[in-house]
This record gives C-alpha cells, sequence and structure tokens, in this order.
C-alpha cells in the first residue's frame, strides 16, 4: 500500500495542533528542553537570537577556539 505524502502530512499536522495527543506533548517538552538549554525565552525573536549565536560560533570557530554545544539543562554543570 502506497501512503499518500499529502495525507500523511495532514495526520502529523493535526497531531502536532492537538494538545491531547502524544507528540503534541514531547513537542512543546523538546521547545522548552532546546530554550533552557540555549538560555532563550519564549518571549525572544528566536530568529534574531540564533543569528546572533551561528555569528559568534563563526567567529569563534575562525579564531580556532573550541565551540561547545548546549548541555542537558536537567543537569546542574556543563559535561566536562
Amino acid at each position: 500500500m502506497q501512503i499518500n505524502q499529502t495525507l500523511l502530512h495532514f495526520k502529523f499536522e493535526l497531531a502536532f495542533d492537538e494538545p491531547a495527543s502524544q507528540l503534541y506533548k514531547l513537542h512543546k517538552q523538546l521547545d522548552a528542553l532546546v530554550l533552557q538549554a540555549y538560555g532563550f525565552s519564549p518571549d525572544d525573536d528566536l530568529l534574531e537570537k540564533l543569528l546572533t549565536l551561528n555569528l559568534e560560533l563563526a567567529e569563534k570557530e575562525k579564531n580556532g577556539e573550541a565551540i561547545v554545544g548546549p548541555w542537558d539543562p536537567t543537569t546542574p554543570h556543563p559535561p566536562s
């Protein structure tokens, strides 16, 4: 059976927008953890913050500095 890509997309789109769905809940959890890991707020202009972060990291990389990503925000300290 061939799955219609449009139908599949539509079903997943509904799952993302339905607060009772497990996929919606997991997506919200992931969003919150990513914001916390990067020190962003839901009220921030995320595109501006990501562009600024990208430019800062590019400059560090250009200068030969090590680039260290965010860590699990549920742990007290970044990994060594």
